[in-house]
């Protein structure tokens, strides 16, 4: 009809749009019935409307007939099966009562709207008091109508409808039976379902038959989990071998992961021992070379489910929760100033202190990225407190100006220094830039901090600070001697010393996972070297204590706990996100890198204080003026472009190139 030309179609539900090449000929809307899918829609919406309101239906007809079971298995129940024509009759004038009151009762309990699988406690509530309330109002109106009939001719009033007060009690428990327990047996039959599997169903291995495996076999049953089922239980402790939870069999100890995983054709092991004793990190890590998806419960909170594992739970630094009273007693209405407020280390200080009530928490940093998005996530998170506490403040610490504006117009009681270059290769080809930021902005922030009275200044600082071997780490000891060498004034001046941070930015681990999840290989520079790890929301606790602690002067070292070779870490995130087949290739040590970080010089010694994992020790005193003309010296080989390295060589004689 059309010839050569070409016609497309975009079918989108009742409409079509035609799109034609060559000529713009009208098409005949009759010769394309598109609406004939119409009515199927509506015919299967309708059927599953009808479907939900017999269900709907079902249960008060279902209740209805509960009731009156319970009525006439008490009555005959009381009368020994006696039943005569009064006492029938008596019955028959209270159905109507029982049935319109119960059924209110049930209705305004909720129970018609409860989603049975998942019956409970306040499924059992709700049949109590409506039973309840139906008898009692039956009960009620009986004797009020007796009574009333009683003026009348006593012995009519006596046998018009009320009857004997046990018969009330049995039919208000029949009934309570028969209506609680049906729900319970169709959430026994879900349970059921999830206990048995089918063929797409997951098989789940759950390691601790106490509490938490408890609570996460009961989520399982009852659909939590999706569609899943728990076929057995590993765990240590002998009395409870060859026990049961919920029908779910103790079939062994952590031992025999791998011939449990084997036999019962695991798909997934959640590790659920809420209350752990020692490092968790081995078990993890035989579950993980089972191959099966592993989870893990640690029941923290009411109604949590298992989670993912993550890499510090596979190095053995399982989730601290401290003491944090004392620092909600010194920071709760203080006005705290963060540099670097939007980096890693600097954004999750925000974090916690908005916790603690602060007057307010001013951010400063150049990057105005990562505090506007810190700004919305912690406004989701605090709401209006973030519009009346949090302040976002743009700005670098180079520039002196900028820093004494902000300090002048807000006066913070605490500063805490975060911001720093830090990246160890690229802090060796712009060392110009490192001394710049982190030695000559630690200066001029302090200064600013003096001259606005700032009662307490604390310095982010790192292990590469010890014994330094590139520029970045040369950098922030130097800016731990600016501190402890001020002249004594009104602002106390602290440092906090620890090492890497798992997940900031720059961190080896982000790296290795994408480089994982891209199929690799994954690049290590030595197999030989070793660092060590905390996780930032570990540390920012940690640092925070301190500050609470601190009397002016102190270098805070963290405990860090144990090395960790990086070869190993690799390693173990591989059997974590890859498929174990991923290769890894050593690249050579980066300018500036060492194979170990130190985190205490030779000469210190540690000092415990009063805080857990919190070691304090006194630091190196120079003459101010000594500092100065160090730092004279660095500026002056600054603006004249010469080697930074041989200056830092001339000042700072711990200071070896790697």
């Amino acid at each position: 009809m059309y010839g050569e030309k070409h016609v497309f179609f975009l079918y989108t539900g009742p409409l079509a749009v035609a799109c034609r090449s060559i000529t713009d000929h009208p098409v005949p809307e009759a010769e394309f019935p598109l609406r004939r899918a119409e009515p199927c829609l509506n015919d299967n919406n309708k059927r599953n409307e009808r479907r939900t309101m017999k269900k709907k239906l079902l249960w008060p007809l279902l209740d209805a007939l509960f009731t009156v079971t319970g009525l006439f298995v008490s009555v005959a129940f009381y009368f020994f099966a006696d039943i005569t024509a009064t006492r029938l009759l008596q019955t028959a004038r209270n159905l109507p009562i029982l049935l319109a009151a119960t059924f209110l009762g049930l209705l305004i309990s909720g129970i018609y709207k409860s989603i049975l699988r998942y019956a409970g406690v306040d499924t059992l509530l709700q049949a109590i008091t409506g039973t309840l309330a139906g008898t009692g109002v039956t009960y009620l109106v009986s004797l009020i109508v007796s009574l009333c009939c009683r003026a009348y001719e006593r012995e009519i009033g006596m046998r018009l409808i009320l009857m004997p007060r046990p018969i009330y009690f049995v039919q208000w428990a029949v009934t309570l039976f028969l209506v609680a327990g049906t729900r319970f047996l169709v959430r026994y039959r879900a349970a059921g379902s999830h206990r048995k599997g089918g063929q797409n169903t997951t098989r789940i291995l759950v390691i601790g038959a106490g509490y938490g495996g408890a609570t996460v076999i009961r989520d399982i049953q009852n659909g939590r989990y999706g569609n899943a089922a728990a076929v057995a239980i590993l765990d240590d402790d002998q009395e409870k071998q060859h026990s049961s939870i919920s029908r779910v069999p103790v079939v062994g100890k952590t031992d025999d992961i791998q011939n449990t995983v084997d036999k019962y054709n695991i798909d997934e092991i959640i590790i659920a021992i809420a209350t752990p004793q020692g490092d968790t990190a081995e078990l993890l890590n035989r579950c993980i070379a089972t191959g099966a998806h592993v989870l893990l419960y640690t029941g923290v909170k009411e109604g949590s489910e298992a989670r993912e594992i993550n890499i510090a739970d596979l190095l053995g630094r399982p989730e601290q929760h401290l003491d944090m009273t004392e620092v909600q007693e010194y920071l709760s209405g203080k006005t705290v100033l963060i540099t670097g407020g939007g980096g890693s280390i600097g954004s999750e200080l925000c974090r916690q202190i908005l916790a603690f009530t602060p007057k307010k928490l001013i951010l400063y940093d150049i990057s105005e990225n990562y505090m506007y998005d810190l700004f919305f996530e912690l406004k989701e998170k605090y709401g209006e407190l973030v519009a009346n506490t949090l302040v976002l403040e743009v700005g670098s610490v180079r520039d002196e100006e900028s820093l004494w504006r902000v300090m002048g117009r807000y006066r913070p009681d605490i500063v805490i220094h975060a911001a720093a270059h830090k990246h160890v290769p690229l802090m060796e080809q712009s060392s110009e830039q490192a001394i710049l930021n982190n030695v000559f902005g630690t200066y001029k922030t302090a200064k600013a901090a003096i001259g606005c009275n700032v009662k307490r200044f604390v310095l982010i600082s790192t292990d590469k600070a010890v014994n330094p071997t590139n520029v970045m780490g040369a950098s922030k000891r130097l800016a731990e001697i600016i501190l402890s060498s001020i002249p004594p004034g009104n602002t106390e001046f602290m440092a906090v010393r620890f090492g890497n941070v798992l997940g900031s930015h720059g961190s080896v681990v982000p790296i290795f996972e994408r480089q994982i999840r891209a199929g690799g290989p994954v690049t290590l520079t030595d197999p030989r070297i070793i660092r060590y790890f905390m996780t930032i929301p570990e540390a920012a606790s940690l640092v925070l204590q301190a500050v609470s602690i601190a009397r002016g002067g102190e270098l805070f070292i963290l405990d860090m706990g144990e090395p960790v070779r990086i070869k190993d870490l690799a390693e173990k995130m591989i059997r974590l996100y890859g498929t174990g087949r991923e290769q890894i290739v050593c690249t050579g040590l980066r300018p500036g890198e060492k194979l170990y970080e130190e985190l205490l010089l030779d000469k210190e010694n540690d000092q415990a204080t009063e805080r857990d994992r919190i070691y304090v020790t006194p630091q190196d005193h120079y003459d101010w003026g000594t500092v100065q003309a160090w730092l004279d010296k660095l500026n002056e080989a600054i603006e004249q472009h010469r080697d930074i390295k041989q200056t830092l060589h001339e000042i700072l004689p711990a200071y070896h190139e790697a």
